[in-house]
């Protein structure tokens, strides 16, 4: 029970920054899809977690 989990915590400004970026890049490319905005925040989370 008190082991500790080796996964590193998302700060809110690191989500909040994600999340910002393809809200922007979603608002400025018309051709950009919801499946492909959250293939790139699943990604750049995925980065971080590294």
């Amino acid at each position: 029970m008190g082991e500790k989990n080796n996964k590193r915590e998302l700060s809110a400004n690191e989500f909040s920054a994600i999340v910002k970026k393809a809200y922007d890049r979603g608002r400025s490319d018309h051709g950009m899809t919801v499946q492909q905005l959250l293939q790139d925040i699943k990604h750049d989370l995925l980065k971080l977690k590294v």
